[in-house]
């Protein structure tokens, strides 16, 4: 399913599964490692975007707490990926709003 938001991507999914396992870091359950199982679609600027499981709760949390108070209503930064082999977009949390550290625990894609 593609969502018409991040937010609404959130409310669904994002939510319902901090509910469930709040232990959890990631998105996928899992410690460590890196994991592109897609776990979400949502629809930003005209584009698809692709979440994936080693995506944390922390930063997915504070952007969507961001649009929900309105401070942020362009939330993200679209920027290029750093990949050797392709090149794609990729989408990061506005510096106001990250944590600088590497990595940045915050894996969007445009679907391609």
């Amino acid at each position: 399913m593609i969502h018409d938001s991040f937010s609404d991507w959130v409310e669904a999914c994002v939510l319902r599964l901090r509910k469930s396992h709040p232990t959890w870091h990631r998105l996928d359950g899992w410690d460590a490692g890196g994991n592109r199982e897609v776990v979400g679609r949502f629809r930003y600027q005209d584009h698809v975007w692709v979440v994936h499981g080693d995506t944390r709760f922390d930063p997915t949390l504070r952007a969507y707490e961001a649009i929900r108070n309105g401070h942020f209503p362009d939330q993200f930064v679209v920027e290029r990926t750093r990949s050797r082999t392709k090149s794609r977009w990729c989408l990061n949390l506005r510096p106001e709003l990250r944590n600088m550290q590497r990595p940045k625990h915050f894996y969007i894609y445009e679907q391609g």
